[in-house]
């Protein structure tokens, strides 16, 4: 334990590594205080859960309606015009005339503007969503990526099951629930694409200098022959390996807990966490966003917390190996970004109308950048069911052979 305990401080108490801590953080809570000017806004999706529930039905629509029809009787007696809309008094206003209100009229205007724009939504929904046609766009992103052969035929199979999964969910109204607007806050890509791929991009550089620095210490400051002399000797670095994934699991929580309360104190999730994440709200871009299975936001949240937290402790394990071989964390480090990088660009080097551009698409590289569409239906190209669990026991698997086969390797290398 003592060893351990030792080679977990000398990542810990590293000055660089300790200062790039502090900088991803302070960067993190910039990122998201400097994004903040809309969390007021926010807040009119809590007060609508409060009074109408979670999922939107007829019945909490024509309450909605109504409790709008009196705001509008109030807006009224503020200006003393009847509007059938707020929008409509907004568009006739004159600049000199808003000097008129006072701050709590324009609170007043402001709230029931809030309240007309996420009415006006949910009274779209049906209609919206009657319009999609899954196979047809999947027939669209075929064209769109010169995609055939064999490759055409798997993708086509599995966006067809998506089809059936998008039915089930507009069946059961999964949908039909209250949360941010997605087309005015992006919300969904503010997190877990903004937020959380800073995060993972810096608790990424901080693992692998980490483990690098120490795997390789012994041999940059040249005391290898001693080190691996002792009773313990090369022993040691199953003590580095367990060290490592104790300094990335810990290193992981200060960045994702100082990070992540920060922008759950900002912004208020508190009455959205049991909102499906496929909600129609989360709809941000040309098609919705749509889980394979009926998941809460709370439960997305976790899902994609555990999904890094494993990707991290796989990457610090392929650190290790690397470490063992190349003995320098500088060689290390650019070799793993090198790595990475070509991890990414895989797909792109593979034929259109093989399944080999699946096959590669399932790295931990592109399972990382593709954070945000995790367990999701409506990811382009690896839209597939079973992504995120295949890629990640594949590369689990590959992980602990390359460590046990570069472990072995080192028990019987020169250490000069």
């Amino acid at each position: 334990m003592r060893i351990f305990l030792h080679e977990c401080k000398k990542a810990l108490t590293s000055p660089i590594l300790i200062a790039l801590l502090i900088v991803f953080s302070a960067f993190n809570i910039f990122i998201i205080v400097s994004s903040s000017d809309h969390k007021e806004e926010l807040k009119m999706v809590n007060e609508i859960i409060d009074r109408y529930g979670r999922e939107i039905t007829d019945d909490s629509l024509k309450q909605f309606q109504k409790d709008i029809q009196n705001d509008l009787l109030e807006l009224k007696g503020i200006t003393g015009q009847q509007f059938d809309s707020v929008y409509v008094f907004l568009d006739g206003l004159r600049f000199e005339e808003q000097e008129q209100y006072s701050d709590k009229d324009w609170e007043f205007i402001n709230s029931l503007q809030l309240k007309e724009m996420y009415f006006s939504m949910a009274n779209s929904i049906d209609e919206s969503y009657a319009e999609i046609d899954v196979v047809a766009g999947g027939q669209g992103d075929l064209k769109r990526y010169g995609i055939g052969g064999k490759a055409a035929e798997t993708y086509s199979e599995e966006n067809e099951e998506f089809a059936e999964r998008f039915k089930e969910m507009v069946n059961n109204e999964e949908h039909k629930e209250w949360f941010f607007a997605g087309k005015s806050y992006f919300m969904h890509s503010f997190l877990f694409k903004t937020v959380f791929l800073h995060i993972i991009i810096e608790s990424l550089l901080l693992i692998v200098l980490m483990t690098a620095l120490i795997t390789t210490y012994e041999f940059e400051n040249r005391t290898q022959l001693l080190t691996y002399s002792t009773r313990r000797g090369r022993k040691l670095m199953k003590d580095k390996l367990a060290a490592s994934l104790a300094v990335s699991t810990v290193i992981s929580l200060l960045l994702f807990t100082i990070t992540l309360g920060t922008y759950f104190f900002l912004f208020d999730y508190s009455h959205v966490w049991e909102t499906s994440i496929s909600s129609a709200f989360n709809w941000e871009y040309n098609f919705p966003n749509v889980t394979w299975w009926d998941l809460s936001v709370g439960e997305f949240l976790i899902g994609v917390l555990v999904l890094v937290f494993i990707i991290q402790l796989l990457f610090s394990g392929l650190t290790f190996a690397l470490s063992v071989i190349v003995k320098s964390s500088y060689i290390t480090f650019f070799l793993f970004a090198t790595l990475f990088v070509l991890g990414w660009l895989l797909p792109t080097f593979m034929p259109k109308s093989s399944n080999l551009l699946f096959v590669s698409s399932y790295t931990l590289s592109t399972l990382t950048m593709a954070i945000s569409q995790s367990f999701m239906g409506s990811n382009g190209l690896i839209l597939f069911k079973n992504f995120e669990w295949m890629t990640i026991s594949c590369w689990m698997v590959i992980t602990i052979v390359f460590c046990a086969i570069t472990y072995k390797y080192f028990r019987k290398m020169d250490i000069q």
